[in-house]
C-alpha cells in the first residue's frame, strides 16, 4: 500500500503571538482571536482561535476549544472542534468529544470521549466517557470489532494503559 505525503499545513510550535506561560493561571469566559496562541499554564474558559493553538505538556485547559490547528501535549477537559488538523502528542490527556478534519494521535496519548473525523459532527448528547463495552468493540479485544487492522492499532494505542 502506498501513501501520498500531504502538503497541507500543520500546527506549528513556531513563534506564537500570545503565550500563557508555565506557572500562570487564567480564568476567562472566552479567549478568541485569529493569531497563534501557546498555553503552558492553566486556562479555564472557552477558546475560539482562528489560527494555531499549542497546549504544551505543562498546560491545562478546562473548557471547550475551537481552533484551526491544535497541537495538544497537555490536558484538555472539554470538547474539541478543530477545522483543520488536530494532533495529540504522546503526553496528551483528553477528557471530551473530538471533532476534526484530520487527526494525528501519537502513541501514549490518552483520550476519553467520542470522535468525529472528517465532515462528521459529534452529537451534542454524546457521552464523554467511553464505556468498557465500547472500548472492547473499538479495540477488538476478545471479539471481532469490524475495524481494519490499521484502525484497530490506532484505537488500541489510544487506550494503551
Amino acid at each position: 500500500m502506498f501513501f501520498k505525503k500531504s502538503n497541507a499545513p500543520t500546527a506549528s510550535l513556531d513563534a506564537p503571538n500570545t503565550v500563557i506561560g508555565k506557572g500562570m493561571y487564567l480564568e476567562a469566559a472566552r479567549l478568541s482571536g485569529n493569531e497563534s496562541v501557546r498555553i503552558d499554564g492553566i486556562y479555564k474558559g472557552q477558546i475560539d482561535i482562528d489560527g494555531s493553538l499549542v497546549l504544551g505538556d505543562s498546560g491545562s485547559v478546562a473548557g471547550d476549544v475551537r481552533a484551526n490547528y491544535f497541537l495538544v501535549a497537555g490536558e484538555v477537559t472539554g470538547n474539541i472542534n478543530c477545522s483543520s488538523q488536530l494532533h495529540f502528542a504522546s503526553t496528551a490527556k483528553i477528557f471530551g468529544d473530538v471533532q476534526a478534519s484530520s487527526l494525528i494521535v501519537d502513541e501514549g496519548a490518552q483520550v476519553s470521549g467520542k470522535y468525529a473525523i472528517g465532515a462528521q459532527k459529534v452529537a451534542p448528547e454524546a457521552a464523554i466517557e467511553t464505556t468498557q463495552e465500547e472500548r472492547l468493540r473499538l479495540t477488538g479485544e476478545g471479539e471481532q470489532s469490524g475495524l481494519h487492522s490499521d484502525e484497530q492499532a490506532v484505537i488500541s494505542s489510544i487506550w494503551h494503559d
